[in-house]
């Protein structure tokens, strides 16, 4: 059973902590999900929130939402009327689920308002009950089992993620038996969306501490960033949030997932967009930004982007941060929210961090991800020192076991995509490897299995990706025609060819254009590229939207009915069905082949895909490209290496000291016998704790 609980709460609130620790005691249903405080429903009105207690969801025994009361006489008519509104609002929200309606207004499963008190009665028609009774009260309410797809479908209903893909319709003969890309995706997005333990620890508690969420591309970092705005504004519609990002054209996907979780909540009401600000970090005249909002708050003159990059040639946004920051600014945010973190210098976490009250900051990165090769540093050297000494931020003092999250598993990409990925941004397969991981926690903390080897120079490596941290139902129609690649004597004939690819894959394999993104690798060339693709798709009446003519303030990154033509920089953050990637011999010319921004840039542009990915490139460059990729397929899509040296290449650091990832792996391993026991987590260390102590 998985308790999905802010702990440092729980612990507070005694009633509920007991209730908890029987109902885990108990074993009735290994696989159940008992949340605590979750969900809650915005009500009639603004200040009216209708929150769970403590609702337990079994695919046995149905749903049964407890509310502990000390004494009866703290039972009023007003808690009372909040439990029948709760009940109201979850059989609503459960009836409309296609997958759990018996009848018109019968479901599969018993939904059941629990009140749990010091003497057992009944008042309103809901059954008030004691401790002792919990077994029972379980067991009564069973009706027959749920199907594992049904048992997705509640989940996925109670926390917000029913239908939480965009579905596009998509020109499919539904008589014809031929599994068409088109076909495959409209399986995708068919797929109940549930978040696993991670995301649900990450995305459904809001902690009154600073949060890391670290993961690579696909793991759910937007989403969970998304959904915590939403989650908040219901809880605290007064307040002001922050949501800030890198990437431009990531705005639109941020709007829609805040407004869709908020309406999933409240009755399908839209949020205060006054409440909410989504800002690009840097902003300026045409779009407001993080920087330029903080000047105009605090009545300092913006530094010019020329002004910047004379001072800064290297890091001028990083420059700017740093000079605000010498000033006092107004605390303006009661939440933060940095998303695609890993782009963005000390300097900016600070800003945010200042412009931010009781340290309410979540911010999510992906090592993988670092296209201008900015290193994330450790979160003290991050947020840096206060007056005393002390660090602003330190997760080693353990104030929230939900301060550091690691998001092992990646949805978006199919198994073997992610892994060439990985081959190929870390130079696996290079003549030399260009960049290494320093410790084997790291792969584990990555979803990857080391097989062999302890990760110290000179050890033989052999490392492997579970199926289970690709959890794709679908990676059985990729296999490894999800990475494809050629190579071709000129520009002009890789275009012409990518150009009949495109064409096909919409006449032939029902993608929409809009499925489908063209990602240049080569900067000097990217214009040529685009150009000649443009033209020759035009002439075969199909559209494009190319980024590189759109205004600065453009946020958006797809239209519909339009190929994508994308620079890495804008393709950042956003995910489509194909993604062809020209101009790959720039990455791997005698110039770049050893330069890591290339490797990451490669890295990044092959994770945008959900399906395919075709490489292109022309000449002896973009077969050394080949190369790499064929001898990954030699090995079966594993990583066969000798670890390289320190001194020899480029450590990716964890992010985070030895003694933390000792504090991680061991809480890890508490958690685990957690759930193997049945124990809660603090009778498990009192357990480990004597057996020391007689040692």
């Amino acid at each position: 059973m998985n308790i999905i609980a802010d702990e440092s709460k729980l612990k507070k609130d005694t009633g509920a902590s007991l209730v908890i620790e029987k109902i885990k005691d108990l074993r009735l249903d290994d696989e159940a999900l008992v949340y605590y405080n979750f969900p809650f429903y915005r009500g009639e009105t603004v200040e009216e929130l209708i929150q769970a207690h403590i609702l337990y969801v079994s695919r046995i025994f149905g749903v049964i939402a407890f509310r502990v009361f000390s004494t009866l006489s703290n039972i009023t008519d007003s808690e009372l009327e909040k439990v029948d509104e709760l009940d109201s609002h979850l059989f609503g929200k459960l009836n409309k689920c296609e997958e759990l309606r018996k009848g018109r207004r019968e479901l599969k499963i018993n939904v059941t308002p629990i009140i749990i008190s010091e003497k057992a009665g009944r008042q309103n028609e809901i059954p008030i009950i004691t401790n002792n009774e919990i077994k029972g009260t379980i067991e009564n309410n069973k009706t027959d089992d749920l199907t594992e797809g049904e048992f997705r479908a509640l989940i996925a209903t109670i926390e917000g993620t029913k239908r939480l893909r965009q579905k596009k319709e998509r020109n499919i003969n539904p008589d014809s038996d031929k599994l068409t890309k088109g076909k495959i995706l409209s399986l995708i997005q068919q797929e109940e969306t549930v978040f696993d333990l991670e995301q649900k620890r990450a995305a459904l508690n809001i902690i009154d501490s600073p949060q890391r969420i670290r993961g690579l591309a696909g793991s759910g970092k937007t989403i969970i960033l998304t959904m915590k705005a939403a989650l908040y504004h219901l809880q605290n519609p007064e307040d002001l949030i922050l949501y800030t990002y890198f990437t431009k054209a990531l705005f639109g996907q941020v709007k829609y997932l805040i407004e869709k979780y908020y309406r999933d909540f409240s009755d399908n009401q839209e949020p205060d967009w006054t409440k909410i600000k989504i800002l690009h970090a840097w902003g300026g005249k045409a779009l407001e930004g993080v920087y330029s909002g903080a000047c105009l708050d605090n009545n300092i003159e913006p530094i010019p982007f020329s002004a910047a990059k004379r001072a800064s040639p290297n890091n001028p946004f990083a420059y700017i941060c740093q000079e605000l920051n010498k000033n006092k600014l107004k605390q303006k945010y009661d939440l933060t929210l940095i998303d695609e973190g890993q782009d963005f210098p000390s300097s900016f976490y600070q800003l945010c961090y200042k412009l931010t009250k009781n340290e309410r900051i979540v911010w999510a990165y992906d090592d993988f991800q670092n296209i201008f090769d900015i290193q994330m540093q450790d979160e003290k050297e991050t947020f840096g020192k206060k007056e005393d000494g002390t660090f602003y931020v330190d997760f080693s003092k353990k104030q929230n076991k939900l301060q550091d999250i690691v998001l092992h598993k990646c949805y978006r990409n199919p198994k073997k995509a992610l892994v060439a990925a990985f081959s190929l941004g870390l130079g696996i397969y290079n003549d030399k490897i260009l960049q290494r991981l320093g410790n084997n926690q790291h792969w584990e903390d990555l979803g990857f299995v080391v097989e062999i080897g302890d990760s110290k120079e000179g050890s033989h490596m052999i490392i492997s990706r579970p199926d289970e941290n690709s959890p794709m139902d679908t990676n059985k129609y990729f296999e490894s025609k999800t990475i494809r690649y050629k190579t071709y004597s000129d520009m002009q004939e890789e275009c012409q060819s990518v150009a009949n690819e495109i064409v096909n894959d919409i006449q032939k394999e029902n993608l929409n254009p809009d499925d489908i993104c063209v990602i240049s690798l080569d900067e000097k060339f990217m214009g040529g590229y685009f150009n000649s693709i443009e033209s020759k798709l035009n002439k075969k009446g199909i559209k494009t939207f190319n980024l590189l003519n759109v205004p600065n303030n453009n946020t958006y990154f797809s239209i519909e009915n339009h190929v994508t033509l994308s620079s890495i920089n804008k393709a950042k953050g956003n995910e489509v069905g194909m993604v062809y990637i020209v101009g790959v011999d720039a990455a791997f010319n005698e110039n770049n082949k050893d330069y890591i921004v290339y490797r990451n840039k490669l890295f990044t542009a092959i994770t945008r895909t959900k399906g395919w990915t075709r490489i292109t490139g022309m000449g002896q460059s973009a077969s050394l490209f080949v190369k790499e990729v064929e001898k990954l397929k030699e090995k079966d899509f594993k990583f066969d290496f000798i670890q390289p040296s320190e001194e020899s290449t480029r450590t990716i650091h964890v992010n985070m000291d030895e003694s933390q990832m000792s504090l991680n792996k061991i809480n890890k391993e508490i958690e685990a016998l957690s759930r193997k026991t049945g124990l809660s987590v603090d009778a498990v260390m009192k357990m480990l704790n004597q057996s020391n102590a007689k040692k």
